[in-house]
């Protein structure tokens, strides 16, 4: 019986069964743990829909069904007062959502009314926007009085009566007025609001807040968080995942074949691979310019907190994992050196390394605020995940199952057996090349599907 077999990761001698396999469940364990968590969170926030909207109360809303991830009430009352509640999902106990007050529909020149949570007490305060920055009024209580608010299980509530006018404060909306309203939310400091953490939604049309409207409206877009986001997607879920398979299962194809020069599994695994690394640096740097910066308060719009605070840690990871590995490979030994085995294994756990750690950080990002991706494009992303790791198993243990039955019968010539043939090396190498190249198939079409359907879901949100 063969008891070392050669693999076809990096052409060195391995024990299959006390290398291999030991890595590959190692892999596809933490992947599994890492999509359980997700799923733990994937739950929606306990905000739902007033029933007294449009009947007692004005509403502003983002709710999809009887499920909402912040509701705005308005309902006017005697003496020139409206009484305003707000309930916001909010990401931390130390947080503010708010409501401005605008004449078109962009930020500044905005009147706002801001409740603020800080060491479990609520506050209300009257601001206003220049440009993008906001500050508060120098009388942060003016025009508002009866407020009362809570935060329980990452919900806040807030409710206060506003005064509709002030004669001679300008940055005081007059409500008598119709005004397109915003609504925004973040983390707040020692009891000050920092920047929101997801892009302001605003109204389609001004409001008339005395009457009962109901009212949806939209994000501002953020372009480059999708062109992140694509990037991302093209590079980790398609190019990634063709050039990880290709280098470790089809190294033994094409044996008399050449591409560029070279075998015509190295030049596919390069160009996927470099092509990717470049897209993740492209993607890295837009980023950054979006966010300013390292972004600290990321808004998640369903699930875990963690999924914002853990999302921007995995994507600089993956980021100097894809230019560590390949100037690694530039360096390598020749591969006759006796320590070229260290760099194969160092290169594979690397490569497969950054690979997940991509794929799980993409699952992330499909639930941030400002990716503004549609409800399906995070199930769409594990399902990618999980389809990935399907399709490497079946085929890692079909060509184990076959490699055993060479080892029984290495020695052995091909003879008919009462009408059955056993298999030889020869056989061997003939069915798994049969194997591989249907799976290699299966992978370019599932991955392009599922690419295209992840651009299609993070561009139309």
């Amino acid at each position: 019986m063969t008891r070392y077999l050669y693999t076809s990761i990096y052409g060195c001698k391995y024990n299959f069964q006390q290398n291999e396999t030991k890595i590959l469940i190692i892999e596809m364990l933490t992947v599994i743990a890492v999509l359980s968590s997700v799923l733990a969170c994937h739950a929606q926030t306990g905000i739902s829909a007033d029933p007294a909207c449009d009947v007692t109360k004005g509403c502003f809303s983002d709710c999809s069904g009887s499920l909402c991830s912040f509701l705005v009430t308005w309902r006017p009352v005697n003496n020139g007062q409206i009484v305003f509640e707000i309930t916001s999902a909010v990401s931390a106990p130390n947080s503010w959502a708010a409501i401005g007050f605008s004449g078109d529909r962009s930020m500044g020149s905005d009147s706002v009314v801001a409740c603020v949570s800080s060491g479990g007490v609520i506050a209300a305060e009257s601001g206003y926007t220049d440009g993008r920055s906001y500050r508060s009024l120098s009388n942060k209580d003016l025009g508002l009085s009866a407020v009362t608010g809570t935060v329980v299980d990452s919900v806040m509530s807030c409710s206060f009566t506003r005064t509709m006018n002030i004669p001679g404060q300008q940055e005081f909306y007059d409500l008598q007025q119709d005004w397109h309203i915003l609504f925004a939310r973040g983390q707040a400091v020692s009891g000050n609001p920092t920047k929101h953490a997801q892009s302001p939604i605003i109204s389609r049309e001004a409001v008339d807040f005395q009457s009962t409207s109901t009212l949806t409206g939209t994000e501002v877009s953020y372009p480059l968080v999708k062109a992140h986001g694509s990037l991302m997607i093209v590079a980790w879920v398609l190019l990634a995942s063709i050039g990880i398979f290709v280098a470790r299962y089809m190294k033994p194809l094409w044996p008399n074949s050449t591409l560029l020069g070279a075998k015509v599994w190295f030049p596919i695994h390069r160009i996927c691979m470099g092509t990717a690394m470049t897209l993740t640096i492209i993607a890295f740097i837009i980023i950054f310019v979006e966010a300013g910066g390292y972004a600290h308060n990321i808004g998640v719009s369903a699930g875990s907190i963690l999924f914002g605070q853990y999302h921007p840690v995995l994507g600089i990871i993956v980021t100097i994992l894809s230019v560590v590995n390949p100037t690694m490979a530039i360096f390598r030994c020749a591969p006759d050196h006796e320590k070229r085995p260290i760099f194969n294994f160092a290169h594979r756990i690397c490569g497969i390394s950054a690979h997940i750690i991509a794929a799980i950080t993409i699952i992330f990002g499909t639930y941030l605020e400002k990716s503004q991706a549609t409800g399906s494009a995070s199930g769409v992303a594990i399902a990618y995940l999980w389809v990935f790791m399907i399709v490497n198993i079946v085929l890692e243990v079909y060509m184990l199952t076959k490699r055993r039955e060479a080892g029984r019968s290495a020695d052995i010539e091909l003879v008919n057996q009462g009408g059955r043939e056993s298999l030889t090396p020869e056989g061997l190498q003939q069915t798994e090349e049969f194997a591989v190249k249907c799976a290699f198939g299966v992978q370019i079409l599932l991955m392009s599907v599922f690419a295209l359907t992840l651009l299609v879901l993070i561009n139309s949100g």
